[in-house]
């Protein structure tokens, strides 16, 4: 018992000397010009959002609710003052339900506070919701004429172009993908955002003869409302799906799902469609002029889409192209005479396109594949050959005493780090573990430029990306094995040997080792 009573007594002090967080008060006052008397039912809820990032939904800093009363209704909403950031902006938000989870009413507009020189007080107005109406009666009936319209462009998108882009930016990696006419007019364009802990939305913008069709984007917040820590807790996911039909580019009808419940959509979500289609058009026709291009010029990488990949050495002096696929000896096939693009076959092959798109046929067998000039780090089928291949589960094994041995535990690291600017074609001369949850990554380029990466063993976050200054400056054990992601060119000097290296029976690179002395 006096055990008991000294360990409760130290875990007290304990308790007492540890600092309390900061707290500060927002003060203000709600009203709304309505002639509507408040039931005890009713709840005010006040609550301290940052509204930074206007690409999505506000966070949580601080909520409180309390009884509504009849305005003007006071109001005291306490907040750590170590979750507000001085660059950051803050607003207060108002919302009166009817205690069943109905709102009732809701600021339109925005009291921002805190920061920018803005105040710690407040006197918010409120308005009246409208209730959400449903949808139209003749939806149904349009919806079903559409769906089918939709239905045969996905079963026909093969005979199409398509252009595919990944980008990574500021507010989140996307993906920008369309299917074309010959003449560039779109039948369908995707687009598709990963917000991180925000969530990620799909959007669809299907065309007809040119014109917007419909109009379809399924999105999930796992952050909304709620700050990035609790959201979890607080089980705030909104599930959000918007879809609108359109006739010669006007509105028809449309519904909106939230959480599943149906309503019809407003103007604002209207528009703004419209608008994000005027938009996708215009990258379109932005992607499509990079793309008309002269021919391809040098050696390119395409990238195909039954998966498989080649490379492409354009020879303009003796009319011709050296076509490249890993495993098999190099085909040279002369220029033909095409009415636009390029051309170039034998009486086995044909390579036929335009700016950087092309098609691949074996006219053995009558099979054709669309491909692109690409530059990306990807996973591909590789042609058949005669190289060993390798696991990387079995580089995992203790007897392994070369850096491939954490391959695994550092790829994601890696290929954050071949996707910085490295130079063209770049390989790993050796990565290695780091303290803090880092990974080192050496890297030459096909022209011998050498950089240093530092990334997150995650492969998200801050990269840290610099060149290697002298000849002299080489790591034990650099040039020993090098790894070669499937869309790179891995080295041709005679003393390497290569070995395809696989991932679940998936082609991702080459493993290539120095059999010559250092």
């Amino acid at each position: 018992m006096r055990v008991g009573m000294a360990f409760a007594a130290i875990m007290s002090v304990a308790a007492c000397s540890l600092p309390a967080p900061q707290t500060d008060t927002i003060a203000g006052t709600v009203y709304y010009r309505e002639r509507i008397a408040m039931t005890p039912s009713n709840i005010l809820t006040v609550r301290l959002l940052d509204m930074s990032r206007a690409d999505v939904p506000a966070s949580e800093i601080a909520a409180k609710s309390q009884p509504a009363t009849n305005p003007p209704m006071v109001f005291e909403l306490p907040y750590q003052t170590s979750s507000i950031d001085p660059d950051h902006r803050y607003a207060v938000e108002a919302v009166i339900s009817d205690g069943a989870g109905k709102n009732l009413f809701r600021n339109e507009t925005s009291y921002q506070v805190l920061t920018g020189g803005n105040p710690d007080a407040v006197n918010i107005e409120v308005a009246m919701l409208r209730q959400q109406p449903g949808v139209d009666k003749g939806h149904q009936a349009q919806k079903s004429r559409t769906d089918k319209l939709t239905g045969k462009i996905d079963k026909s998108l093969s005979q199409y172009r398509k252009i595919a882009r990944k980008y990574a930016a500021d507010q989140g990696d996307g993906s920008f993908e369309a299917f074309v006419t010959d003449e560039g007019q779109p039948v369908l364009i995707r687009q598709s955002r990963d917000l991180a802990d925000y969530g990620a939305s799909d959007i669809a913008f299907y065309f007809s003869n040119g014109t917007l069709l419909r109009f379809q984007e399924r999105a999930t917040r796992s952050n909304f409302g709620s700050t990035v820590a609790n959201a979890a807790a607080k089980g705030a996911v909104l599930e959000y799906e918007l879809q609108l039909d359109f006739a010669k580019g006007k509105y028809q009808t449309g519904e909106k799902r939230i959480n599943g419940n149906v309503s019809a959509p407003d103007k604002h979500e209207i528009s703004s469609a419209q608008t994000q289609a005027k938009l996708v058009q215009t990258r379109l026709k932005t992607e499509l002029a990079a793309t008309e291009m002269s021919e391809p010029d040098g050696r390119q990488t395409f990238v195909c889409d039954d998966q498989s990949r080649f490379y492409a050495s354009f020879d303009q002096d003796n009319d011709q192209v050296r076509i490249e696929f890993l495993g098999r000896e190099p085909l040279i096939l002369p220029q033909k005479r095409a009415a636009s693009g390029f051309m170039y076959g034998n009486d086995d092959y044909e390579l036929r396109g335009k700016g950087q798109n092309a098609t691949w046929s074996s006219l053995a067998d009558g099979s054709k594949t669309g491909c692109s000039v690409s530059a990306e780090i990807a996973g591909l089928v590789l042609a058949p050959g005669d190289f060993e291949v390798v696991t990387v589960a079995s580089l995992m094994q203790s007897g392994n005493a070369e850096w491939t041995r954490y391959f695994d535990d550092m790829m994601p690291a890696i290929k954050a780090c071949l996707q910085r600017p490295v130079g063209d074609l770049p390989s790993v001369l050796k990565a290695w573990p780091m303290n803090h949850g880092t990974v080192g990554v050496r890297t030459v380029n096909i022209n011998g430029g050498r950089y240093d990466c530092l990334a997150p063993t995650t492969g998200l976050g801050d990269i840290h990306v610099e060149a290697v200054e002298g000849a002299t400056n080489v790591l034990p054990g650099e040039r020993d094995v090098m790894f070669t992601p499937a869309s790179g060119a891995y080295p041709a000097d005679a003393c390497y040997q290569h070995k395809k290296l696989e991932k679940d029976g998936v082609f991702i690179g080459w493993l290539s080792r120095n059999a010559c002395e250092s």
